[in-house]
């Protein structure tokens, strides 16, 4: 029994180590949508790929991903076309090659 609680102890660890990107911003001006997600516990190094905008049905690739990261904490800047409805919006990408899905705050 011992071992049990020191492994799910260890599992609760290893889970909130593992920070998740957070949405900052959204915003639908100047003919493009404009997407802001702050990564406070980057680390040294921080790559962003294959980012798709899933909303209403329907899946659209970045137009713009720009990654800055400074002090371990990364700023991620997504760009996609102008739209103009949403619904239940989420981003799906890889971080440092890994999946991950994030619902855009609006």
């Amino acid at each position: 029994m011992k071992h049990y609680l020191i492994a799910i102890a260890c599992l609760a660890c290893a889970m909130a180590a593992c920070a998740k990107p957070q949405c900052q911003g959204f915003n639908n001006y100047d003919d493009k949508v404009t997407i802001v997600f702050t990564d406070e516990d980057a680390g040294r190094s921080y790559s962003v790929s294959d980012v798709k905008l899933k909303t209403s049905g329907k899946e659209y690739s970045a137009t713009s991903v720009k990654a800055t990261l400074k002090n371990g904490v990364a700023t991620v800047t997504l760009t996609f076309p102008h739209l103009t409805r949403f619904s239940n919006p989420k981003v799906t990408m890889r971080v440092n090659g890994k999946k991950a899905k994030l619902k855009v705050c609006q």
